[in-house]
C-alpha cells in the first residue's frame, strides 16, 4: 500500500520538499540513509487556510479517507 508523503532532501546550500508516494514500511531505511520523509495526513490549500477553515477541510478530507476524524492517529 503506497501513501503520500514528503521527502525532504538537503543539498549543500538548500533545501527541497517533494511529494512522493511510497512504501510506509520504508521510512526507517529511508530516514537511515539521511533523508527526511513524514507521511502527509492532509494537504491544505492556502486559500483554505486564509479563510480560517483548515479543521474542516481536515476533517471532511479523514472522512473520505476512511479514517477516524475524532482519533487523535
Amino acid at each position: 500500500m503506497t501513501k503520500r508523503m514528503a521527502l525532504t532532501v538537503r543539498g549543500k546550500q538548500h533545501e527541497w520538499c517533494f511529494t512522493v508516494y511510497g512504501d510506509p514500511s520504508s521510512i526507517g531505511e529511508w530516514q537511515a540513509d539521511g533523508l527526511g520523509i513524514v507521511v502527509v495526513e492532509n494537504a491544505i490549500p492556502v486559500w483554505i487556510a486564509d479563510l480560517g477553515l483548515t479543521r474542516a477541510w481536515c476533517f471532511v478530507q479523514d472522512v473520505f479517507n476512511f479514517k477516524n476524524p475524532w482519533s487523535n492517529e
